[in-house]
């Protein structure tokens, strides 16, 4: 477990997510958790041999499996953005296996099928400040990923827990995407109100501000390849080659290939659902 600042700890060793601790003396807010279960329960553990076991509070950073299904483990109310909790409203009570591969970490998780979710017991709509000693704790609303996503912030110790905001090693998850609003989340964080601050990534852990230049790159790459698809386009086959022609932007080691294919059913996955989505949003509109 790694301390980024005095009471602020990151895990960069658990499959798919990155979890984070911020301490404070009067309590404890767990940012994300483990996918899989044996994670989930030696990430409490850790959190119990540093102390900071007693009132803890976790934070869902969005709805997506992989930040959510090892959460029950850790037997802690939880909180999360009102979408998120409108998410978990509409999910049957128990998580079953799907069919094909989505290139999520959870998927690699050994006795994952027939696992229980943690519901959210709070919801915000926008902002809340958290005060258990005498520096605050912020979460925010940022979409950008996915409709609910939030961002933790301890602004005395200028660090910011960002989520699926930013990827540094591997390609994002596109299937709940707005990709104006995410851009904009991007520019918040490269302005000069956070320009001192350690940026973690629920993927890749600390993010070094020329990997959020290259994410901005790779959103902006994404819009313009999918910004004039029609329905007609939208094959199976027309998303299987934007989806190769994206991953070439995340290179990753020969001696890797199973990764190769595993973020190409990512972004497979993604585009489909994305445009999917804007479709069904610009039929509405």
């Amino acid at each position: 477990m790694e301390e980024i600042a005095p009471g602020i700890f990151f895990l960069n060793d658990y499959r798919g997510i990155v979890p984070g601790l911020i301490a404070r003396p009067e309590g404890s807010i767990l940012v994300d958790s483990p996918p899989c279960p044996q994670d989930s329960r030696l990430w409490r553990a850790r959190c119990r041999n540093l102390g900071h076991d007693l009132n803890a509070l976790l934070v869902y950073l969005d709805a997506h499996a992989d930040r959510t299904l090892g959460a029950r483990m850790l037997e802690v109310p939880v909180l999360a953005h009102e979408h998120t909790v409108h998410v978990f409203r509409g999910r049957a009570a128990i998580f079953r296996v799907q069919g094909e591969s989505r290139g999520e970490a959870w998927e690699r998780c050994a006795q994952i099928s027939n696992m229980r979710w943690a519901q959210p017991q709070m919801g915000i709509s926008h902002r809340l400040e958290i005060h258990w000693g005498d520096k605050p704790v912020i979460i925010e609303h940022h979409p950008g990923p996915h409709e609910g996503a939030l961002w933790v912030l301890a602004p005395v110790e200028q660090v910011i827990f960002v989520g699926d905001a930013v990827t540094v090693h591997q390609p994002p998850f596109l299937a709940h995407a707005d990709l104006e609003a995410w851009l904009d989340a991007l520019d918040l964080l490269l302005a000069a109100d956070y320009r001192d601050f350690l940026v973690v990534s629920s993927r890749d852990g600390l993010v070094p501000e020329s990997a959020l230049h290259r994410m901005r790159e790779f959103l902006l790459l994404t819009q313009e390849k999918t910004r004039h698809l029609s329905a007609q386009d939208m094959t199976p086959q027309a998303i299987k080659r934007l989806a190769a022609e994206l991953l070439a932007f995340w290179p990753v080691e020969s001696e890797e290939s199973d990764l190769q294919d595993f973020y190409l059913a990512r972004l497979r996955h993604g585009l489909s659902r994305y445009l999917q989505n804007r479709g069904n949003a610009q039929r509405h509109a």
